[in-house]
């Protein structure tokens, strides 16, 4: 009878033994479809995170292009005689408009915007109601960089993610005095003034207008500045004679660093 009472007892540990080990493999199994969920969703996560800056970036290259071509239009009309009429060609203007909260580009906070009355970009794009209007004053051409922009006529947050923009503080091209064009350095390779710091003396700064003239400057001047530097460096009156100021952030040391190529005016074909 002792025997039987055991062996009955041994029976009874050996199926709650494999039941153990049959729910054991069943919540290991769980645990690991589980994981497995995690696992991909992160992957996909990843992934979109990954295609949030290639996306914005060509979305905003189709812009820049767009901007390019409208004011390759419109100096092609003025070339060909329709700017004989003077009335008409101050009539004809370049605009492109675009969503305020688009496309973002990394690190604007810590560029340089505005007309100096020291907006933040969360205030700038705050003023905004959903759509901006850009007005291009001309394209800007470095041939030693392969470098060609619309230049926007204001220097704020949104036109910098569409071209370069020109400073309001400063005189327009081919006047007496200091033009400023700002423009974002960019990680991408060519992209925006992402080439500026390889820019050397006696290269050619060419801009060419909306109303058709084309100035043309020489670089003699490269120098790299403190942020809190920049206002004077950048102002119209910073210069009496006719130069243009190029300006980026560096990522040579600081990232808050400013470049700025500098030149004098040596030609005008207008």
């Amino acid at each position: 009878m002792y025997f039987y009472l055991f062996g009955m007892e041994g029976e009874d540990k050996r199926m709650r033994d494999s039941i153990q080990r049959q729910e054991a493999k069943k919540h290991f199994k769980k645990t690991n479809n589980v994981l497995l969920i995690v696992a991909i969703a992160l992957f996909v996560l990843g992934i979109g995170f990954l295609l949030i800056d290639p996306i914005r970036n060509a979305k905003r290259q189709t812009a820049v292009s767009e901007g390019l071509g409208a004011l390759e239009s419109q100096m092609s009309a003025v070339s060909t005689g329709n700017g004989d009429d003077t009335s008409e060609t101050e009539e004809i203007s370049l605009t492109l408009v675009v969503d305020a909260n688009a496309n973002p580009v990394d690190g604007e906070e810590y560029d340089y915007f505005g007309d100096g009355e020291g907006l933040s970009v969360e205030d700038e794009l705050a003023s905004y109601e959903g759509s901006v209007t850009l007005n291009g004053i001309g394209i800007i051409e470095i041939d030693s960089i392969d470098l060609r922009l619309p230049v926007w006529d204001t220097a704020s947050v949104v036109a910098l993610r569409y071209g370069a923009g020109h400073y309001e503080n400063s005189v327009m091209p081919g006047e007496v005095g200091n033009c400023a064009i700002l423009g974002h350095h960019m990680r991408d390779y060519g992209s925006m003034f992402n080439r500026l710091g390889e820019v050397q003396s006696g290269d050619i700064i060419r801009i060419q207008t909306a109303d058709g003239n084309t100035y043309e400057y020489c670089v003699d001047s490269i120098v790299t500045i403190q942020p809190e530097d920049l206002e004077a460096r950048i102002a119209g009156n910073y210069f009496d004679t006719a130069r243009i100021t190029l300006v980026t952030c560096t990522y040579s040391g600081e990232a808050t660093l400013r470049l700025l190529v500098s030149g004098y005016l040596v030609d005008d074909q207008g």
